[in-house]
C-alpha cells in the first residue's frame, strides 16, 4: 500500500494533476501517456534521472494514479452534494488553473468579498464554480465558432457575485472585454454597472475600464482605436448594455469599428437574466426571429448589426446566459443559429445561509418541510384592496394593517440590535400605475400621526402572534442545516423594548426629502416609495419618490426603513435590502415570471427569524408547486452529468420528468421547441405523502399492498451486516409486471403529481427494461425499530409500524410531507467490515445524496430500481415541540410507496416519448386581479 501522503510521491502526484488539466484520459495516465508497461517502465527510469524523483516502480505509480482518481470522483461527488453540478460538451476543457497572485484581479475580489463578510466557505465555493466554467470557455473561437453556455443560479442568491468572479478570474487569462447584457430597465443597469467597477477595479496587476455608453461615435479616448487589446496588455474594458435594439446596434458597431482591434479581442458575454428580453419568441418554425434576440444573435456569432458576414473575426467569443429560472432558454430553441446552450448548462450550488423556494415553502417529499412565516390574504381582504385599486383612497384591510404592524415592529428590532442597512417592506399588489399611488395613499392615512395609539396596541397584538407562530426553535427545526451558530441569531426582544422605536418610526412618514443642493437625505421615520416607471424624479413637494438606498459610505444612524409600492421594477433585477415584510398579490400565468418575484428570496445574516410574506392561497400555491419544480430542474442536471449527456442532447428533455408538466412553465412562445409528450423517468424519486382521509379507501390500500407482498415469497435471509437493513424485508429480483399489478389497483390522490400517470410511467419502465436499460427490482418493506405502534403481521414476515405526522390540514387529504427514510434507500446493499468508510458517508448524507451513492458502481444496483414500503400508524402524534406538525387522527392505518430509479452508467440515455394528460390547474391567465398592463 503506498502512503498517499508521502514527500516522496509529491513529483509523480504533480505530473498526474497537470496531465488530467490537459485531458488527458485516466486509462492514459495509468501507463504516463506512453501507451503500455515497457513505455511506463522507461518513463519511470527518465523521472528519477531528470527530475531528481525519488525511483518507484510500476506498481506504485498505479497505485498513486489510483488514488488521485479517486480523490478527483470525491471531489466532484462533493461539488454534487453541495448542489452545484455541469453538464458539458464532450472533450470541452482548457488547462486554466485558479490564480494565486496576490496582484491577481481574482485574488483581489476574492479578498474584497471576505472584507464584505463573505464566510471562507462561501468565497471557496464561488472559487470552484468560477473555474470550472472558466475551463468550458475558449480564449480562441475563430475555428471552432462561439462558446455557449448557461449557468442556472438563485433568485436574490448573490448571482452578481458569481459573475464577477468569473470576469476577474478570465481577466487574469488573458480575456480582454466584457459585456454584461443588463436586462431593460436603465436604473438597473446602472447599478450593475457601478456594482462591477466597484468590485472589480482594484491596484493590482490589471486595471479596468468601464464603457459607459459603447458606441462607433463615442467619445475619443473609448473608441476601439484608441484602446488595447494586445496580448501583452494590462487594460481591461467593460461594459453593462442594456437589451435594447438602439443600444445593442451601437454596441456591435463599437466591437466591429476597427478590424484590427478586432482581431485582439478576447470576449466574455455574460446574458444577466438570460431568460428576459433576447428569448426569440417569433415563430422559429418560419426561421422567424424578434429584434433584439436577432441582434444579440449577430453579437455573439460575429456577424454586424445588420445580420450580414464580415471579414474580421473575434479571436475569441463566449456567451454565458445567467438565470434563476431558465426554461424559456432551454425550452425556445436550439441550432447554431441560436443562444442554446449548446456546450455546457451549469447549476451553482447554494449557501446553507440561503433562503430559497424550498426553505421558506417547503417541498412534499423533500428535504425541506417550509416555514411558518406565511399568512393567506382571504377574498375579503382582496376585495378591500380592489376598492382601493378603483381610486377609493380607503381604510387598508386588515391583513395590510398586520404586514405593515410587522414591519414596524421588526424594522424597531432591528435598530435594537444595531443593524447597520436599509430595512424594507414591499407592497406588490398589482402592475398598474395608478392602484401604486392609491396604495400609498391608503397607507398613509392610516399611519397618520393620530392614530399611533391604536397602531402601536396593534403591533403588540401582531407582535404576540407571531413571535409565538414562528419561534427560534421552528427556525432550527425547519431549516436544520443552516450554517450559522445559535449564538449568531438574534431572537426577538419583549415588546417594551421595541415599542419607543416605533413611535419614532410613525413620527415621520415621507417620501425621500431632498436637502438644499438637490441631495437625497434620510431620517429616522418612514420613506414611502412607488417605484414604478412614471415616478422618474421628484414630485411637486420637492421630494424624491422611487426607491433608493443610500450609498453605503454614507449609511444613516439608525437603519433607515422604507415601504416600497411598485410593479414590475421590483419584480426582477433590484434587490429589496433588509426586506422583512412583503405584501403580495399578483397572481402570473408563468412559473418563470412569478418566481423572479419572489425578492423575499436571499440571505437573511442577522434578522434571520423576522421575514414574513402575506400572500394568496393561490400564489402559495404556485410556489409550493415552483419550489418543486426548481428542484426537480437541479437534480435533473445532476443526473445528466453523471450519465454524461451532451447539451445538445439534454434540451428536448429539460422539465420532462414526470414531476413537472411543461404547461405554463413559461410562455408558450419562448418554449417552441419543446414537446410535452417527451418524458424521462430516469433517475426519478417518487413518494406517496399525500393520502386521502377515508377509512374505505385507506383499508382498500392495505389489502391491495397485503396481497403484493405475499405473493413475493420468502424475503432474502439477511447474512451481511448492513445496520440499515435489520428492521426491513427485502425482496431481490422482482419483476416489475407484479408491481405494475399493484401500482394499478392503488388509489393515489389526484393531487400527487408524481402519479398522476401510473400506466404511462409503467409503460416507459417496461420498454426500458425490455432494452436491458433497467434489471428486475427490489422491494423493500420498511419497520421501524421497535413494536410501540404495532406489527404489519404478513404471510412470510412481520416488521413493526412507522409513526408520521402530517405537516398540514386539508379537507379530506393529509399532507405528511416526507414519507421516506434515507437509510432504506441503501438497505438492499450488501455491506461489510470492509465498508466502514461507505457507511461514514451515508450517516452524513440527507435522501438526495443517498440515492447518489446507491447508484455508484461499487454496489452493483446502478440498473436496479427499488420499491419501498411503509405502513404507518394512522394515530400517529406529532412531537410536543412542534408547532407546525399535526397528529394524524386517522381511523385506519397508511401505506405508503416510494419508487426510485437509478440514474444508469455514465452515457446511457433513457429517453422515451409518452403522451400524458397535461393538466392547466396550477396557472392560468388570470394576471392581476383585475387584469394587467405595462408599467
Amino acid at each position: 500500500m503506498v502512503n498517499n501522503i508521502s514527500p516522496k510521491y509529491d513529483n509523480y502526484r504533480k505530473w498526474i494533476r497537470e496531465a488530467r488539466e490537459h485531458d488527458i484520459q485516466w486509462k492514459d495516465i495509468e501507463y504516463a501517456n506512453r501507451g503500455d508497461e515497457e513505455g511506463l517502465n522507461k518513463f519511470l527510469e527518465i523521472q528519477s534521472e531528470i527530475n531528481w524523483c525519488d525511483q518507484i516502480n510500476s506498481i506504485e505509480w498505479k497505485e498513486i494514479v489510483n488514488q488521485e482518481k479517486k480523490a478527483e470522483e470525491q471531489t466532484k461527488e462533493v461539488e454534487v452534494m453541495e448542489g452545484s453540478s455541469m453538464i458539458l460538451d464532450e472533450n470541452q476543457d482548457n488547462a486554466v488553473k485558479v490564480p494565486t497572485d496576490k496582484k491577481s484581479a481574482w485574488v483581489l475580489y476574492k479578498d474584497h468579498l471576505l472584507d464584505q463578510g463573505f464566510k471562507e466557505k462561501v468565497t471557496e465555493e464561488i472559487e470552484r464554480s468560477s473555474i470550472k466554467i472558466l475551463k468550458r470557455l475558449s480564449s480562441n473561437t475563430v475555428n471552432s465558432g462561439p462558446i455557449k453556455g448557461l449557468v442556472i443560479g438563485n433568485v436574490q442568491s448573490g448571482k452578481t457575485s458569481n459573475m464577477a468572479a468569473l470576469m476577474a478570474m478570465a481577466a487574469d487569462w488573458g480575456w480582454n472585454v466584457f459585456i454584461v447584457l443588463s436586462g431593460t430597465i436603465e436604473n438597473l443597469r446602472q447599478q450593475t454597472q457601478t456594482r462591477l467597477l466597484n468590485d472589480l477595479n482594484f491596484s493590482g496587476n490589471l486595471s479596468w475600464r468601464g464603457i459607459e455608453h459603447p458606441a462607433k461615435k463615442t467619445f475619443l479616448n473609448q473608441r476601439t482605436q484608441h484602446l488595447h487589446f494586445e496580448e501583452n496588455s494590462t487594460e481591461r474594458y467593460f461594459t453593462v448594455c442594456l437589451k435594447n435594439a438602439g443600444r445593442l446596434r451601437k454596441l456591435i458597431e463599437w466591437l466591429q469599428d476597427d478590424a484590427n482591434k478586432q482581431k485582439q479581442m478576447k470576449i466574455l458575454v455574460i446574458d444577466d437574466e438570460a431568460d428576459q428580453a433576447g428569448i426569440n419568441t417569433a415563430d422559429i418554425t418560419n426561421n422567424e426571429r424578434k429584434t433584439i434576440n436577432n441582434l444579440i444573435v449577430n453579437l455573439v456569432s460575429g456577424k454586424n448589426k445588420e445580420g450580414k458576414e464580415i471579414k474580421s473575426n473575434y479571436q475569441a467569443m463566449n456567451y454565458i446566459g445567467y438565470t434563476a429560472t431558465p426554461y424559456a432558454n432551454i425550452l425556445n430553441e436550439h441550432g447554431e443559429e441560436s443562444l442554446y446552450p449548446k456546450n455546457f448548462i451549469s447549476a451553482l450550488g447554494v449557501s446553507k445561509e440561503y433562503f430559497g423556494p424550498q426553505q421558506i415553502f417547503g417541498v412534499d417529499g423533500g428535504e425541506y418541510d417550509g416555514m411558518n412565516i406565511i399568512r393567506t390574504i382571504d377574498e375579503q381582504n382582496l376585495e378591500r384592496i380592489k376598492d382601493i385599486h378603483d381610486g377609493t383612497v380607503a381604510d387598508i384591510p386588515d391583513s395590510l394593517k398586520d404586514a405593515i404592524s410587522w414591519f414596524l415592529c421588526g424594522a424597531a428590532s432591528m435598530r435594537l440590535w444595531n443593524y447597520k442597512k436599509p430595512i424594507s417592506m414591499l407592497v406588490h399588489s398589482s402592475q398598474k400605475q395608478d392602484h401604486h399611488q392609491y396604495i400609498a395613499d391608503s397607507i398613509q392615512m392610516w399611519l397618520k400621526p393620530n392614530n399611533i395609539q391604536d397602531i402601536c396596541k396593534r403591533c403588540e397584538e401582531v407582535w404576540n402572534y407571531e413571535t409565538n407562530e414562528f419561534t427560534f426553535e421552528n427556525f432550527r427545526e425547519k431549516y436544520g442545516d443552516y450554517d450559522r451558530a445559535d449564538e449568531e441569531i438574534n431572537r426577538y426582544p419583549n415588546f417594551s423594548e421595541i415599542e419607543p422605536e416605533i413611535r419614532v418610526l410613525l413620527n415621520k412618514i415621507t417620501n425621500i426629502p431632498l436637502d438644499s443642493e438637490y441631495e437625497l437625505e434620510y431620517h429616522n421615520g418612514i420613506h414611502m416609495c412607488i417605484d414604478n416607471c412614471s415616478k422618474n424624479g421628484v414630485n411637486d413637494e420637492g421630494m424624491y419618490v422611487r426607491l433608493a438606498y443610500p450609498d453605503s459610505k454614507s449609511m444613516p444612524s439608525p437603519a433607515p426603513a422604507f415601504i416600497v409600492i411598485g410593479g414590475a421594477t421590483l419584480s426582477r433585477g433590484l434587490t429589496i435590502e433588509g426586506l422583512i415584510s412583503t405584501y403580495f398579490l399578483r397572481s402570473v400565468g408563468q412559473a418563470d415570471t412569478l418566481m423572479q418575484m419572489g425578492r423575499w428570496f436571499g440571505y437573511r445574516k442577522g434578522y434571520e427569524l423576522l421575514p414574513r410574506l402575506w400572500i394568496t392561497s393561490k400564489t402559495k400555491e404556485q410556489f409550493e408547486f415552483l419550489s418543486k419544480l426548481d428542484q426537480d430542474l437541479r437534480e435533473e442536471i445532476k443526473s445528466m452529468e453523471a450519465r454524461g449527456i451532451r447539451p445538445e442532447k439534454y434540451g428536448p428533455k429539460v422539465n420532462n420528468t414526470p414531476k413537472c408538466s411543461l404547461i405554463r412553465i413559461t410562455a408558450k412562445n419562448k418554449m417552441q421547441s419543446s414537446r410535452p409528450s417527451d418524458m424521462d423517468y430516469t433517475g426519478a424519486s417518487m413518494q406517496t405523502y399525500l393520502f386521502y382521509d377515508d377509512k374505505e379507501r385507506l383499508t382498500n390500500n392495505i389489502n391491495i399492498v397485503t396481497s403484493f407482498i405475499n405473493n413475493l415469497g420468502k424475503p432474502e435471509i439477511r447474512e451481511n451486516r448492513n445496520k440499515y437493513a435489520e428492521n426491513n424485508l427485502l425482496w431481490r429480483n422482482i419483476e416489475f409486471s407484479e408491481i405494475y399489478k399493484m401500482l394499478e389497483k392503488y388509489e393515489f390522490p389526484e393531487r400527487l403529481t408524481a402519479f398522476n400517470d401510473v400506466k404511462s410511467m409503467c409503460e416507459w419502465i417496461c420498454k426500458v427494461t425490455e432494452e436491458e436499460k433497467l434489471t428486475n427490482w427490489n422491494v423493500i418493506l420498511s419497520g421501524n425499530k421497535n413494536d410501540k405502534y404495532g406489527c404489519w403481521e404478513l404471510k412470510h414476515g412481520k416488521v413493526n409500524i412507522a409513526s408520521r405526522s402530517q405537516k398540514d390540514k386539508s379537507p379530506g387529504l393529509v399532507n405528511i410531507g416526507v414519507l421516506s427514510d434515507p437509510k432504506d434507500i441503501i438497505s438492499d446493499i450488501i455491506l461489510d467490515d470492509k465498508d466502514q468508510e461507505f457507511i461514514k458517508r451515508v450517516n452524513n448524507c440527507n435522501t438526495k445524496e443517498v440515492r447518489i451513492l446507491r447508484s455508484e458502481d461499487m454496489s452493483g444496483l446502478n440498473m436496479t430500481p427499488q420499491l419501498i414500503i411503509y405502513r404507518v400508524y394512522g394515530r400517529s402524534k406529532a412531537s410536543e415541540k412542534s408547532k407546525s406538525r399535526y397528529d394524524l387522527n386517522l381511523d385506519e392505518d397508511i401505506v405508503g410507496l416510494c419508487i426510485n430509479i437509478p440514474g444508469g452508467r455514465r452515457g446511457t440515455n433513457y429517453v422515451e416519448k409518452v403522451s400524458i394528460p397535461i393538466k392547466n390547474d396550477i396557472f392560468d391567465d388570470e394576471g392581476d386581479l383585475e387584469g394587467t398592463n405595462e408599467d
